[in-house]
C-alpha cells in the first residue's frame, strides 16, 4: 500500500512539474510591459522600443498581434520587429528566431509632425505556436506642446555634418557634451541599433561612417533629444 502511495505521489509530482515547465516564462520583457513616454511636440522622429530577451536555453521565436489602439491623425507611426521594418503597423507577424542569448523587440518609429496628440497601442506577444502563453504589452505615447528639451542641461541642438555623407567619410557631431559625450547609437537601414564610438578632435566630436551601408541612418543621443537623420551615399 505504501509503495502504491509513493508511486502515485511520484506520478503526481511529475505531472505538476510538466505543467509548470509548460507554463514557465520563456522570455522576459524589458524595460517594462507598459512603455509610457511623453515627448515634445516639436521634436522630430523618435524611437520607442520594448525588448524580449530569450529566457530559454534554446532558439526561440515569438509572434505578436496588434490588439487595439491607434494614434492621432497626422502622426507618422511605423513598426519594426526582429526580422522586418514595416510601413505603418500591420495586424500581426512572426519574428525570426533568436538564439539563447538573444532578444527580440517591438520598436515604434514615431514622428508626430508637430501635431499634439497621443499614440496608444496594445499588443499580444507569445512563443510561436503557443498563443495560450501570450503576454500583454502596451505603448502609451503622448505629447502636449511643452518642449522638454529646453529644460535639459543641453548644449547646442543635435547636428551631424556633412549630410549627406559618402560611406567611409567622417562626420562632425554638434550637440554632444564637450567634456564627456553621452552614448550615441545609430539606427541603420537594417532596422537595428548599432553603438557608435565618437572620437575627440580639437574641433569637436567626430564619427566615422566606415562600413555603413548606403541609405538613411538615424543618430540617436541618449539624453532624450531627438535623433538626427544622416544620409549615407
Amino acid at each position: 500500500m505504501l509503495r502504491r502511495v509513493r508511486i502515485r505521489f511520484a506520478a503526481l509530482m511529475a505531472f505538476c512539474l510538466t505543467v509548470l515547465c509548460a507554463h514557465a516564462q520563456q522570455f522576459n520583457i524589458s524595460p517594462t510591459d507598459s512603455l509610457v513616454e511623453e515627448f515634445p511636440t516639436d521634436s522630430l522622429t523618435r524611437i520607442f522600443q520594448l525588448d524580449f530577451p530569450n529566457a530559454t536555453a534554446d532558439s526561440l521565436g515569438l509572434t505578436w498581434r496588434w490588439i487595439g489602439g491607434g494614434w492621432t491623425e497626422g502622426w507618422d507611426v511605423n513598426l519594426c520587429d526582429l526580422g522586418e521594418c514595416y510601413t505603418g503597423v500591420p495586424s500581426d507577424a512572426d519574428m525570426m528566431p533568436m538564439p539563447p542569448d538573444g532578444a527580440a523587440f517591438l520598436k515604434l518609429i514615431v514622428n508626430s509632425l508637430e501635431v499634439e496628440g497621443s499614440c496608444f497601442l496594445h499588443f499580444w506577444v507569445w512563443p510561436t505556436g503557443n498563443q495560450d502563453a501570450f503576454v500583454d504589452v502596451y505603448f502609451d505615447l503622448k505629447n502636449g506642446g511643452v518642449n522638454a528639451i529646453e529644460s535639459l542641461d543641453a548644449f547646442s541642438a543635435p547636428r551631424a555634418y556633412p549630410n549627406p555623407v559618402i560611406s567611409g567619410q567622417t562626420v562632425t557631431l554638434d550637440g554632444l557634451n564637450p567634456f564627456s559625450p553621452s552614448p550615441v547609437q545609430r539606427f541603420g537601414p537594417d532596422g537595428k541599433f548599432h553603438l557608435c564610438d565618437p572620437s575627440a578632435t580639437p574641433s569637436g566630436w567626430t564619427l566615422s561612417t566606415t562600413g555603413w551601408p548606403a541609405g538613411q541612418h538615424w543618430i540617436q543621443w541618449s539624453d532624450s533629444r531627438p535623433p538626427v537623420r544622416l544620409i549615407v551615399e
